[in-house]
């Protein structure tokens, strides 16, 4: 466990991206549970997929800046 700001900061941005990868873990799963029975369905969570994809891209840059 880190014991100064920046180390402190760095665990929880790291919280963060395993946080995002459980996301895109779901989001997997979940367009396999609905398997083409719902179209607009599996567009939304793949959306959501997405857009967490490029949040976690945003935080692996900040954390690259710590």
């Amino acid at each position: 466990m880190a014991g100064n700001t920046r180390g402190k900061i760095k665990e929880h941005v790291e919280g963060i991206h395993k946080n995002l990868d459980w996301i895109l873990y779901h989001c997997e799963k979940t367009v396999a549970l609905i398997d083409g029975k719902k179209p607009d369905l599996t567009v939304a969570i793949l959306s959501l997929g997405d857009a967490t994809k490029e949040l976690d891209k945003l935080v692996q840059s900040l954390y690259t800046r710590l």
